[in-house]
């Protein structure tokens, strides 16, 4: 079964919760991401490894500075072209006792700012994922998932209504636009940053 076909079979809840399927297909997918994020861990530290190697040959004169920064230049330069995806899952309390909930009267502004805060990139929680309901992205685990025109998933074209409001995740719940340049210049007066 493809994951499109997976995601359509257990759309809400209480389907997620009863299909042995998509619960072993999630399970497999979280183990899967966990030995990834050893992998990037290792990796690091082979890294660590050689930068120490190569500091340690210069210092003793096998190797010249010159010679190791321009070939670090070109490896640099290989490695950048072949961007590494990195597994992210957030911590947080429970998003049903967040003690940080802001309160905005979005309704009254969404018409200005166009909700740019559900453009932003954040992780989920475990508790998100348990769930079932908030969407992430399968190429960049546990991303929130992003429409083509840049919007969260679960925000609704036109009204910028969220269709998932209860369930939303613990970062929107706690997130306050008041001070964020991004979106306004001046959030008492109502006047958004000219780059939305």
């Amino acid at each position: 079964m493809k994951v499109a076909e997976l995601e359509q079979a257990s759309p809400s809840r209480g389907d997620a919760a009863t299909n042995p399927l998509q619960r072993d297909f999630e399970r497999g997918l979280r183990f899967a991401h966990v030995m990834m994020s050893i992998n990037q861990l290792e990796g690091r530290e082979g890294a660590i490894c050689a930068r120490a190697l190569a500091e340690l040959l210069v210092s003793k004169g096998v190797v010249e500075q010159e010679e190791l920064e321009a070939m670090m230049a070109q490896v640099r330069q290989r490695m950048e072209a072949q961007p590494t995806l990195k597994v992210m899952l957030a911590r947080s309390e429970d998003k049903y006792n967040c003690q940080d909930t802001v309160i905005i009267d979005c309704a009254s502004r969404v018409h200005i700012c166009k909700a740019k805060c559900c453009t932003f990139n954040f992780y989920l929680t475990d508790q998100d994922l348990d769930e079932g309901i908030v969407k992430w992205d399968y190429g960049r685990p546990y991303w929130i998932r992003k429409r083509g025109d840049g919007y969260c998933v679960h925000c609704e074209p036109g009204t910028w209504r969220c269709r998932i409001h209860s369930y939303r995740p613990y970062v929107c719940r706690a997130y306050d636009c008041r001070n964020d340049e991004r979106i306004w210049l001046d959030f008492e007066r109502m006047i958004p940053n000219p780059e939305l």
